[in-house]
């Protein structure tokens, strides 16, 4: 990578560390299932019942796709992009062994540790402030997870060979992100919309799902599994058509709007809305994702 292109990347971390910094208190006061520390998305999959189970249906997902494929005992399990630790308290209660995390952001891991503290996991739990492109030769995982994080990546054609060099050979990562489509590429309102994502929501890494499957496969990974999730979503919730709204008052003068999505508050109202907006046109599509290493 030439010094300009890394350059180019720490500058992105950056901004992707300043972002939740500044976001993550206010996820935990206006997230889909308050009290629950998880600042991810629900999916309202058939059968659950209300607003708690529908944050934790990522998690549970995981856990099915990792038991009988870790060591039932002393696995070693990361979360990369692990936020404030929720998904990681739920492998440690559910699975025995190990669970370190990395997250960007500094609010976000002391939040984490408060929460393993509390639930008494310190001894099993870690997380780490620290850019998950930057992984230590060691140790090697049995398992990787990542919800909603891998798009920060500025280069996940990068990333995608580091994580496997840190993987066991039979060990598992588990994707759960946006993925974009190719339905109506070219048109200029998708372009515009996927631009105005990739701003505020400080996107580095937007690509098909074929195309993750062709670099996860040139990089010793197989896929498993490909989960489209995108009709469980619950879009325009009343929440969500007022941030539209706020949001569609600074399209009037696109000079505001470039200003705005420069403070983290703002970018995260400008991308929350063009991602409402992307999904219900299925330019973005939200799915679960297993790889195998050979």
């Amino acid at each position: 990578m030439s010094s300009t292109s890394k350059d180019a990347a720490a500058g992105h971390v950056d901004r992707v560390a300043d972002y939740y910094d500044d976001n993550t208190r206010r996820f935990l006061l206006v997230a889909e299932s308050p009290g629950s520390d998880a600042i991810h998305r629900g999916v309202w999959m058939p059968g659950v019942a209300g607003v708690a189970e529908a944050a934790d249906t990522v998690n549970r997902l995981i856990i099915e796709r990792l038991r009988g494929h870790v060591p039932a005992e002393s696995a070693r399990l990361l979360d990369l992009g692990c936020g404030v630790g929720a998904t990681m308290v739920r492998l440690a209660h559910e699975m025995d062994g190990l669970v370190s995390g990395v997250t960007i952001s500094r609010v976000q891991a002391e939040i984490a540790e408060k929460r393993f503290a509390r639930e008494g996991l310190t001894e099993r739990c870690q997380a780490i402030c620290a850019d998950f492109a930057e992984l230590p030769a060691e140790p090697h995982y049995d398992a990787m997870v990542a919800v909603e994080a891998i798009v920060h990546s500025p280069s996940l054609e990068n990333l995608v060979p580091s994580l496997v060099e840190r993987l066991r050979p039979g060990g598992r990562l588990i994707l759960c992100d946006d993925w974009v489509t190719d339905k109506d590429r070219g048109l200029a309102a998708r372009e515009r919309c996927l631009d105005q994502f990739r701003a505020g929501w400080r996107i580095g890494s937007l690509h098909t799902v074929a195309e993750l499957a062709a670099m996860s496969e040139s990089a010793g990974l197989r896929m498993v599994e490909d989960l489209d999730l995108t009709s469980y979503l619950r879009l325009g919730r009343p929440r969500d058509r007022l941030i539209n709204l706020v949001v569609g008052a600074t399209s009037v003068v696109p000079r505001v709007r470039n200003r705005l999505v420069e403070v983290p508050f703002w970018a995260n109202m400008i991308g929350g809305s063009a991602l409402q907006h992307a999904l219900s046109r299925r330019w973005l599509e939200y799915h679960l994702i297993v790889l195998e290493k050979a």
